[in-house]
C-alpha cells in the first residue's frame, strides 16, 4: 500500500479541492449523524496483488467464521459462552433460511509491512457502505479528473451494488426454502432500525438504490410492525424482506416490542438479512475460538491457513492457563507483565468503547483496565502494529501530519466487495479523535 504525502498540485489548488469535497460530502449526505465526514486528499493505492490478497483473506475468514458458528449451534455445551436471554437465544439459533450465517460483514484490519491482520469482525448492522461509495465517487470527480493527481489508471470498489445483490440473493434462497409462505418473486423491502440512528443517511441511500433496481422499499422502526400469522406489515404495508440494520443488542433490549417481527421470522413469513444467528460471530470471542485447537480441527487447510496468517492471537480474558505461541502461560499474570504486547476489548461494543491498548497506557492504567474487565465479557488480543502515514491537512495542504491508517474490508454474501479506509490522529480509531475517510484505490496492473 502506497500513500504519498506530498500532493502533485499547488497548495491553492489543493485547498480548492478540499473545499469542493466538503461541499459534495454535505450535499450528498456523506455523514454520521449530523457530522459531515472529511476526506484525505492523498489516497491509499493498492497493487493488484495487495487487493487480491485482502479479498482472499477476507472471504476465507468469513467462511471460517460461518463454520465455527455452525459448530457452536450444533453443540449446546458451547452455548454457555453467550449470555443472551433464553427467548432471544432461541431466535439466534434459528437458521437464516438462505444458507449462510454471515451475509453482512465488515472487518477492522491493518496492512503493515506486507502483513495483513484482522483485529475485529462486525457482522451486526454493518455501516458506511453508501459513505464509501459516495466518498470515492466525489473524490474521483474532484481529484481523479485532474491529470496532475496521476489517478487515470486507478479504480475503486463499489460496495452498495453488492449489498443489494446480497439482499436479493438471500431473498431468492429464502423464498425457495419456504414455499408455504407464498412470498412474491419481487419483494417489498424494509430497512429496519431504531428511530433517530446516526446512520439514517445510509438508510435513505439504500432505499433509493433498491428503488432504482425496481424494488419497493421502506425505512421502518419496531413500533410500526404487526403480524397476523401470515403477513408482516409496517404501518399497514406488507413487507417480505427485512434488511436488519438494528444492532443485536438493541433487538434484545426491545425484544417485547419486536414480537411481531420475531414471530414472522420464526414462522418463515419474512426473510431477515442478517438473521440474528450472526450474533454468534459478532462477539469478539470468535477470535479466541479461532485459536482453540478443537475449532482449528474443524477448518479445512486453506481456511486454517488464512486464520493463522491473518487473525492475531486472542484468548478469553479470565484466570487460568493458556497457550501463547506454543508457551504454556498463566494468562492473567502474563498479560499484566507484558502490557506492550496486548489489547483488551469487550466482546460486544461499538465506537471503540472499553478498549485498552497496553502499549499506549502506563502500567497502573493497564492493571486497572484488567481488573475492571474481569467481571465482564472481555478478550485479550495480541497487539498488531498500526501503520502510520503522513497526510497533508485538508485545510492546510502545506502542513503534513502523521496519522494511523485503518482498513475495513467488506464481505457481503461471502464475497469481498470493497474497503472502508479511515485515518485517525489517535491509535484508537474514533470520531471523537478526528477520524477521516481515506480513498482506497487500486490498479489492475503491476
Amino acid at each position: 500500500m502506497t500513500i504519498t504525502p506530498h500532493l502533485p498540485v499547488p497548495a491553492a489548488q489543493a485547498r480548492t479541492d478540499a473545499s469542493r469535497l466538503r461541499q459534495l460530502f454535505g450535499a450528498r449526505n456523506i455523514k454520521y449523524g449530523r457530522w459531515t465526514y472529511t476526506c484525505e486528499l492523498a489516497p491509499a493505492r493498492l497493487s493488484a496483488a495487495e487487493r487480491a490478497m485482502i479479498a482472499a483473506a477476507s472471504e476465507a475468514v468469513v467462511h471460517a467464521a460461518d463454520m465455527v458458528t455452525n459448530f457452536i449451534v450444533a453443540h449446546p455445551q458451547w452455548h454457555t459462552h453467550y449470555c443472551f436471554d433464553p427467548a432471544f437465544w432461541r431466535l439466534v439459533l434459528l437458521e437464516s433460511g438462505y444458507g449462510m450465517n454471515i451475509p453482512c460483514a465488515r472487518f477492522d484490519a491493518v496492512l503493515h509491512d506486507g502483513r495483513f491482520s484482522f483485529i475485529e469482525l462486525n457482522t451486526d448492522g454493518c455501516s458506511a457502505m453508501s459513505n464509501v461509495d459516495g466518498m470515492h465517487a466525489a473524490y474521483m470527480e474532484v481529484c481523479g479528473a485532474q491529470p496532475a493527481y496521476g489517478l487515470q489508471q486507478m479504480q475503486y470498489d463499489r460496495v452498495v451494488p453488492r449489498v443489494l445483490e446480497t439482499l436479493l440473493e438471500c431473498y431468492a434462497r429464502f423464498r425457495q426454502s419456504s414455499p408455504a409462505a407464498g412470498l412474491p418473486a419481487e419483494p417489498v423491502a424494509a430497512i429496519f432500525d431504531l428511530p433517530g440512528e446516526p446512520t439514517h443517511w445510509e438508510f435513505t441511500a439504500m432505499k433509493e438504490a433498491l428503488e432504482a433496481r425496481g424494488i419497493r422499499a421502506h425505512i421502518v422502526t419496531p413500533g410500526e410492525a404487526a403480524f397476523d400469522g401470515r403477513t408482516l406489515t409496517f404501518r399497514g404495508q406488507p413487507v417480505h424482506l427485512i434488511y436488519r440494520r438494528m444492532l443485536g443488542s438493541d433487538y434484545a433490549e426491545h425484544f417485547d416490542q419486536l414480537a411481531p417481527v420475531s414471530a414472522a421470522f420464526a414462522a418463515r413469513r419474512v426473510c431477515m438479512v442478517g438473521a440474528l444467528r450472526s450474533q454468534i460471530a459478532f462477539s469478539k470471542r470468535l477470535f479466541a475460538f479461532f485459536h482453540d485447537p478443537l475449532m482449528q480441527q474443524l477448518l479445512p487447510p486453506e481456511l486454517l491457513t488464512a486464520v493463522q496468517n491473518h487473525v492475531p492471537w486472542t484468548a478469553l480474558l479470565r484466570p487460568g492457563r493458556a497457550m501463547y505461541h506454543g508457551e504454556d502461560v498463566d494468562l492473567l499474570p502474563f498479560v499484566r507483565a507484558h502490557r506492550e504486547l496486548f489489547v483488551i476489548k469487550p466482546c460486544v461494543s461499538k465506537l471503540g468503547y472499553g478498549i485498552v491498548q497496553g502499549r499506549f497506557v502506563d502500567q497502573q492504567t493497564w492493571n486497572s483496565g484488567i481488573e475492571q474487565a474481569l467481571p465482564h465479557d472481555f478478550i485479550v488480543q495480541e497487539f498488531v502494529e498500526l501503520p502510520t502515514a503522513q497526510f497533508p491537512a485538508p485545510d492546510d495542504p502545506e502542513s503534513v501530519t502523521t496519522r494511523y491508517v485503518h482498513l475495513g474490508p467488506y464481505v457481503f454474501g461471502g464475497k469481498f466487495c470493497g474497503i472502508l479506509g479511515r485515518t485517525c490522529a489517535d491509535p484508537l480509531l474514533s470520531l471523537r479523535t478526528g477520524e477521516r475517510l481515506l480513498p482506497v484505490l487500486y490498479t489492475n496492473t503491476e
